[in-house]
C-alpha cells in the first residue's frame, strides 16, 4: 500500500493508545464509548475539511503479538458530517495494513538500523520483516519531510538539519515527534502516524 494522502483522508486517523488501550481494544462497547466521547469533545476533526465527526460504527481488527499470538479487537469508524468521509479512528498500536502490533514492527526496524541479526524474536517470516524494513526506509524519509513541513507551516517552528545530524531514521522521527504536543508514550511509528493522519499526510 503506497504512502497515500488521499487514502489517509478517506480511511484512517490514529489515536493515542491512552484513549483506546490494549485492554479495552477487546471490548467493542467500550471502544465505541471512548471514541464517542472523543468526537463529542471535538478532539479529532476531519483532516480533509476540519468538519466534526459522528460515530458511525465499528469493525473487527486482529493483531499478532511478538509471539505470533492473535488478538481480536475493535476499531471505531466515524462519519464526517461536512464532507461525507468515513475514516476509522484506530489506536496507535494498530499499524495500517499490517497484521503485527506496532511494537513488534518497530523492534524489527530498530534491529535493522543497529545491524542486529537477532530479529529471530519476531515470528514473522524473513521476507515479511524485510518488507517492513524496505517500506520504512522509503516512507520514513517522506514522513520526516512531512513532519518538518507541518512544524513550519502549522507551528511556525524551523528545525535545523544540524540538529538531526548522525541520527538514524527512526531516531530522527523520534526527535521530530518530540517537537509536537503528542504524548511520548507508545512506539515511535505510532506517534508519527498520530501526527501525519491528523494533518491528512498519510501514514507509515
Amino acid at each position: 500500500m503506497p504512502f497515500s494522502l488521499a487514502l489517509a483522508i478517506r480511511r484512517l486517523i490514529i489515536l493515542n493508545s491512552g484513549t483506546i488501550s490494549k485492554e479495552n481494544f477487546y471490548n467493542r462497547a467500550l471502544v465505541v464509548q471512548v471514541v464517542t466521547e472523543i468526537v463529542r469533545r471535538g478532539d479529532v476533526l476531519c483532516p480533509a475539511c476540519h468538519g466534526f465527526f459522528k460515530v458511525h460504527g465499528s469493525y473487527e481488527r486482529h493483531l499478532k503479538d511478538e509471539l505470533g499470538g492473535r488478538h481480536d479487537g475493535w476499531v471505531a469508524q466515524v462519519h464526517c458530517q461536512t464532507c461525507n468521509k468515513y475514516p476509522s479512528l484506530a489506536p496507535d498500536f494498530v499499524m495500517p495494513y499490517k497484521h503485527y502490533m506496532g511494537a513488534v514492527i518497530e523492534a524489527v526496524l530498530i534491529a535493522s538500523e543497529e545491524n542486529d541479526q537477532g530479529s529471530s524474536f519476531c515470528p514473522a517470516d524473513d521476507s515479511t520483516m524485510q518488507r517492513w524494513v524496505n517500506q520504512f526506509r522509503e516512507r520514513g524519509a517522506r514522513a520526516a519531510g512531512w513532519l518538518l513541513s507541518i512544524l513550519f507551516m502549522v507551528y511556525g517552528q524551523f528545525i535545523s538539519a544540524l540538529d538531526q545530524q548522525n541520527m538514524s531514521l527512526l531516531k530522527r522521527l523520534a526527535y521530530l515527534t518530540q517537537q509536537f504536543p503528542v504524548s511520548e508514550t507508545g512506539v515511535i511509528i505510532g506517534r508519527v502516524n498520530i501526527i501525519l493522519t491528523r494533518h491528512g499526510r498519510g501514514f507509515l
